[in-house]
């Protein structure tokens, strides 16, 4: 069995836990079944239906893709059938790295994988008025991140925008993540959802912002606490590293620029020193530069 746990949230929503920590949530709404992500395949997707058998709930299924990291979207080729809706970002994204991703995290996966596009985009929000959902634009741990709020009973999933003790940083606007970050905790959600850390506080989202901004002014960072989040705050100064020669590399090649390429070629974001990075990405861009001509 891989659901780990669920969790009657509210008259109508549930947490649905897996065996690796990592959480979706249901919404029986009015019109349509509300699946907030679907994990690592088909295979967690059958166990999601086997425990919405156990409640009433509509048949119409409608799928809410939080961001286009393989952990969240593998399991949308369960559902060919139903709507799946992201911001365009996100199906921007997973057109240029889901295969990759695909086949390096292939090992992780449960079932037969197929990248499956969201059907449905949006640019700033969605609403569900018959079922009171609302999806909204998000930007921060990636550009293309969002939440989805059951305005019923005031939830809401943020995916993998707070995590408990830091958040993964994959996006270079820190500054937007942080303002992302604050509207969450001014908001009327009375229960936050996060994918890897469950049920969360306003407090763990200001532990968030306090991180964020000792990464966005360059302070040291006391990394006693973090645990096994040692290497993630490694990692992240590590990405954003990369995320400003990615852009340099992207304006050198203009069109013949390639995501895999690119990053097949980058050492491991969590086990690099940030000056050997530095170095080795130094040299990358001035190797494309010299085929380019530019020197």
């Amino acid at each position: 069995m891989t659901i780990l746990s669920s969790r009657r949230l509210s008259g109508r929503t549930w947490i649905v836990t897996f065996d690796d920590n990592i959480s979706v949530m249901v919404i029986i709404g009015r019109r349509y079944t509300i699946l907030c992500d679907t994990h690592l395949g088909p295979d967690s997707m059958q166990e999601v239906t086997r425990f919405l058998a156990s409640v009433p709930h509509p048949e119409n299924l409608f799928i809410f893709n939080s961001h286009s990291d393989w952990d969240h979207i593998w399991g949308n080729c369960a559902f060919p059938d139903s709507i799946i809706a992201s911001h365009t970002t996100c199906r921007k994204r997973m057109l240029e790295r889901g295969e990759f991703d695909l086949s390096r995290q292939k090992a992780r996966a449960r079932g037969l994988v197929k990248i499956f596009l969201p059907n449905l985009t949006f640019d700033s929000r969605l609403c569900l008025d018959d079922d009171e959902i609302e999806c909204m634009h998000a930007p921060g741990h990636t550009i293309d991140s969002s939440v989805c709020l059951d305005r019923s009973g005031n939830i809401i999933y943020v995916g993998d925008l707070v995590e408990d003790p830091i958040p993964y940083i994959d996006y270079d606007r820190i500054d937007v993540y942080i303002r992302t970050l604050k509207s969450l905790i001014t908001s009327s959600a009375q229960v936050f959802v996060s994918a890897h850390s469950g049920i969360i506080t306003r407090d763990l989202i200001r532990s968030n912002i306090t991180y964020l901004n000792a990464v966005l002014t360059g302070k040291e960072v006391d990394t006693n606490s973090f645990g096994t989040y040692k290497t993630v705050h490694q990692a992240n100064l590590n990405a954003l590293t990369i995320f400003r020669y990615e852009a340099l590399a992207r304006e050198t090649l203009g069109d013949a620029f390639s995501f895999e390429t690119f990053w097949s070629a980058i050492p491991d974001p969590e086990g690099s020193d940030q000056k050997s990075l530095e170095n080795f990405l130094n040299q990358y861009l001035h190797d494309i530069m010299t085929r380019k001509g530019f020197q």
